[in-house]
């Protein structure tokens, strides 16, 4: 098994790796590569290969996300989450499925998220890079028919990471009230479920499966972006 990470998170990825040899008796390797540096996805890459196991299952899970107003944010930050969820995801999928193709087998698990349904106000580049990667994943996986390869993704809705605890993310958005917000453990036993009956997409929670099938197909595409505004938006806590 391979495992990544940030270069900051190695002594953490160091750690999981160790307990799953000493508890699973898995065999695990620890990469931790900048993926938003230009050539990171390539990096990556050039060290599995090195390694000489065959990857059968690759999770594309690299993911940036900063909360604010799109003209307030700054440009470097938004174009780092263009580098991580579009460049080095659309690379690591191009990269490892090619490796699949030769050997006419293996699965591509793209994590995208309910965000890549409409537009996500107050994130809307991390939003229209979910679009990117879940438009992708459906053609790729069309694509690939009869390879041997499949392309399946997880949407889950908020999850309770580092993502959401982040520089500027507020403590409670509306929307939470709405959907909830799920452990990561939750949403990867679902994901889990999902990908192993095969299921080319998987939307976490019976919520966001209700919203994100059926009534955004209802709902025209302005009044989407209205109520992404004001239900995406920090509610106030009591203390406030």
């Amino acid at each position: 098994m391979y495992l990544g990470s940030r270069p900051e998170e190695a002594a953490t990825l160091a750690a999981w790796a160790q307990e799953l040899e000493q508890q699973f008796h898995i065999r695990t390797w620890a990469l931790s590569v900048d993926l938003a540096a230009s050539d990171g996805p390539e990096r990556f890459h050039a060290a599995v290969r090195e390694i000489g196991r065959p990857v059968d299952c690759f999770v594309n899970n690299a993911g940036v996300l900063y909360y604010g107003m799109f003209a307030a944010l700054s440009l470097e930050k938004q174009v780092e989450i263009v580098q991580v969820n579009v460049l080095a995801h659309m690379k690591l999928l191009h990269l490892f499925v090619g490796d699949m193709v030769q050997r006419k087998a293996g699965r591509i698990w793209n994590i995208s998220s309910v965000s890549a349904f409409q537009p996500s106000c107050h994130h809307a580049v991390y939003g229209a890079t979910k679009a990117f990667i879940q438009s992708l994943s459906e053609a790729a996986q069309e694509e690939l028919r009869g390879t041997g390869v499949t392309v399946c993704t997880l949407n889950p809705a908020y999850t309770d990471t580092a993502m959401i605890h982040g520089e500027g993310f507020p403590k409670r958005l509306w929307w939470f009230d709405v959907s909830g917000v799920r452990t990561p453990e939750q949403a990867a036993r679902q994901g889990y479920r999902a990908f192993k009956r095969g299921k080319a997409l998987c939307i976490t929670g019976w919520q966001n499966r209700l919203i994100h099938t059926c009534l955004i197909r209802l709902t025209p595409r302005k009044l989407m972006a209205v109520l992404s505004y004001w239900l995406l938006q920090a509610k106030p806590s009591l203390n406030d």
